[in-house]
């Protein structure tokens, strides 16, 4: 009788030969074998998926493999194809150039069972170089990590809208029937799809688990192409943004709007010297600032207040804050 699969992965492969074999044997070492990778070819034009299946036959993998493949049509409709194939209690979005910890199926499930089944569990992580060796990192590791085990939506998406822990989809592991439930899916032929999809799960999820070891090693690359050609995705921030918004309009709790604000502001600041993006997302800039400098500090609500005031101050702010989007 074939097991129920605990945990699917969904892994969108598109272009990844450098980085594909170390992917695969993070997977293949894992040390509890209970889930199912779903890889999806995007439509490879290098040898990634040539790789992919040499490596596999030369190795007794235990879990269950699934290889799908599609006409390029980007990262969101990779995963979307993959929720929709998932046959696992969980599911978890691994990017084809990262990799996992040995441990990390192990101690998902651990934490399955002493919790009794959260909805949502996040984790922190650790950066590599292209080489896979170690890196600083500050974006994402706020103290939630260590302060608490056990967590509300509204305690997950007031961390994230402080930065305390990552937007990428890659930062959690989430059953099935929240993704199921909720029709949530991934905006097809955008980028920056974590941002509007992210803190949906967080929302739709009432009992999170916050697991405080590094589980995801997220790779930095280099030549991103947003920062050579950044007018090229200004409709697409514009767009996730706004459909943020109309998530935020719907259910109306200050814990989103926070979040909508913090979107606002990374968005301004992976674009510093575009004016006109300043001027697109000024009408979100102004709906959710209450609720974006209300769960903040004093202090930290002054600096807000002057950063949201004009389009000088989130120059400012630009410059301090840096940027955190991945680059693509």
């Amino acid at each position: 009788m074939k097991k129920n699969v605990l945990l699917s992965i969904i892994v969108p492969i598109y272009n990844v030969e450098k980085y594909i074999g170390s992917l695969v044997n993070s997977l293949v070492k894992q040390t509890n074998k209970n889930f199912e990778v779903i890889f999806i070819d995007d439509g490879s034009t290098d040898e990634s998926m040539q790789i992919l299946k040499e490596i596999m036959a030369g190795s007794e993998q235990e879990f269950s493999l699934k290889l799908l493949q599609q006409v390029n049509q980007g990262l969101s409709s990779a995963r979307n194809i993959g929720i929709l194939n998932a046959t696992g209690e969980y599911i978890f979005f691994l990017d084809s150039d990262d990799e996992i910890e040995t441990n990390f199926v192990e101690t998902i499930l651990t934490s399955c069972y002493k919790y009794s089944q959260p909805d949502t569990f996040i984790f922190d992580y650790s950066s590599i170089d292209e080489f896979g060796n170690a890196l600083d990192s500050n974006y994402g590791h706020g103290s939630i990590y260590r302060q608490k085990d056990l967590c509300t939506s509204e305690q997950i998406l007031t961390a994230l809208s402080k930065d305390e822990i990552p937007t990428t989809a890659w930062s959690f592991v989430t059953k099935r029937s929240v993704i199921e439930k909720h029709d949530l899916l991934f905006s097809v032929g955008k980028k920056f799809e974590d941002t509007n999809f992210t803190p949906k799960v967080f929302y739709f999820s009432k009992n999170i688990v916050v697991i405080s070891l590094r589980l995801y090693r997220y790779r930095q690359r280099s030549g991103s192409i947003m920062s050579k050609h950044p007018e090229k995705f200004f409709s697409d921030a514009i767009f996730v943004t706004y459909d943020l918004l109309d998530f935020y309009d719907q259910y109306k709790i200050r814990e989103l709007g926070a979040v909508v604000g913090r979107s606002v502001m990374t968005t301004l600041s992976s674009f510093p010297d575009s004016k006109k993006l300043y001027n697109e997302l000024n009408p979100i800039r102004k709906k959710v600032f209450k609720d974006h400098i209300s769960i903040e500090k004093r202090h930290i609500k002054r600096i807000k207040m002057y950063v949201f005031s004009s389009y000088v101050g989130y120059k400012l702010y630009s410059l301090v804050k840096g940027k955190h989007w991945k680059g693509i």
